[in-house]
């Protein structure tokens, strides 16, 4: 699909502004929750690394349910309720997650928390990216993601350094920071975002075959549907994996990790702008999106050559790149394809079924992992065939007609 995209940063409705805050607040508490989590499984709790990336493949596919019917309720009820009152239950969770690694209860506790925060962020989700897109236009609308973007790895880059820092003193610290930093969210979008988008009486009444006939008939968003699994699969080895690797593995220190992924965020806010302005110059967003994917294959390549710290740093630079050509592009393509009314379902469909891939990176990343565990190199290479693959799909798909959307109705 080929649309114009424009550079504006300084149009845009300010209520973009006030939740990309939101946002930064909510990467710089929840993040390093993430990120530590694989390490308090395995070095806390002693499992076993194919039992740890089931458990988080799990919470995946939670996830992914969740996103499907919540997209799909926030395009019939609204955006509001989904943004401040669902989190609301986040604030217990990840404080009862602080309170179980703080006087080690059992792991059980631990888990079934995790879940309910998984299930309660999967509910607020869409309604947080469909949000952006009801106060854009489509030609500026992945201006308008970027800038929410670039907030919210501002956050993932003082997440990280943060949480490496209290991780250094007890795991447990950086899921009390998650559960500050939720009511701080939450106060946010209570106070200065407002409800932005009502739907009609037309809408709400619409009915569950209305919006599967307009996916099965849109051919475009099916076949970028299964480029994003796979792409999710070799995405999950990002982060999951590459946690796995370098503390467990490489032996690195465990504050180290929290420099690696503060870099990300800091390279995000440096360079988005600039690329920004690239991106809305020439090409479309699936090209872009085709680039971005190349840089991460190249740089799953670098790291095959050591897990030394400078190399995974190199690492971390050219893989960010490529998220910086790739995370505007997401939404920005979704919600260009979807009907104005159906936004947040598309949304919550596209994610539902990523996070399969995801699932499957998870579990069979660190499956994979565990098992050339002394030659981890040729894991790294797999990654990077697979993720050049996933580069030349994404250009195919950038090439082909638009007509196939537009056979897709707007309404009944």
């Amino acid at each position: 699909m080929i649309m114009e995209n424009r550079y504006n940063i300084t149009r845009l409705d300010r209520k973009i502004y006030y939740l990309g805050f939101a946002r930064f607040i909510r990467a710089t508490g929840r993040v390093s929750s993430f990120i530590f989590l694989p390490l308090v499984l395995i070095s806390v709790y002693g499992l076993p690394f194919m039992l740890t990336g089931l458990l988080i493949g799990f919470a995946t596919l939670i996830m992914a349910i969740v996103q499907m019917y919540s997209g799909k309720m926030t395009d019939k009820i609204g955006r509001r309720f989904f943004m401040i009152i669902i989190p609301l239950p986040n604030v217990a969770a990840y404080f009862v997650m602080y309170l179980a690694i703080q006087i080690h209860l059992s792991v059980y506790i631990l888990l079934s928390t995790l879940y309910i925060s998984i299930f309660v962020n999967a509910l607020q989700y869409p309604a947080l990216q469909a949000a952006v897109a009801d106060l854009s236009p489509p030609e500026f609308r992945m201006s308008a993601y970027t800038i929410v973007r670039i907030m919210a790895n501002t956050g993932a880059a003082f997440g990280p350094l943060f949480g490496g820092i209290l991780a250094g003193i007890g795991f447990q610290y950086v899921f009390l920071l998650a559960s500050i930093a939720t009511i701080v969210e939450i106060l946010i979008l209570f106070y200065v975002v407002p409800e932005t988008y009502s739907p009609n009486k037309a809408q709400k009444g619409r009915s569950v075959f209305s919006w599967k006939k307009n996916i099965l008939l849109d051919r475009y968003f099916l076949a970028f549907i299964v480029i994003g699994v796979v792409f999710a699969f070799f995405m999950r080895q990002n982060s999951i994996s590459l946690t796995v690797y370098a503390v467990v593995l490489a032996s690195l220190p465990v504050t180290y990790l929290g420099y690696i992924f503060a870099l990300n965020g800091l390279i995000v806010v440096l360079l988005q702008f600039p690329m920004l302005k690239l991106m809305t110059k020439r090409f479309s967003a699936m090209t872009w999106r085709s680039v971005g994917a190349a840089f991460y294959a190249s740089a799953f390549l670098i790291l095959s050559i050591s897990p030394a710290f400078y190399i995974i740093i190199i690492y971390m630079l050219v893989s960010t790149i490529g998220e910086n050509f790739i995370s505007p592009t997401t939404q920005t393509i979704v919600t260009n394809i979807a009907p104005s009314t159906l936004r947040g379902t598309y949304i919550g469909i596209y994610s539902f079924m990523t996070r399969f891939g995801s699932f499957a990176g998870s579990f069979l990343g660190l499956m994979i992992l565990y098992l050339f565990r002394n030659i981890t190199s040729t894991f790294w290479i797999y990654m990077a065939v697979g993720m050049f693959l996933v580069s030349l799909s994404y250009l195919l798909l950038g090439m082909t007609p638009s007509r196939h959307i537009s056979k897709v109705p707007e309404t009944d």
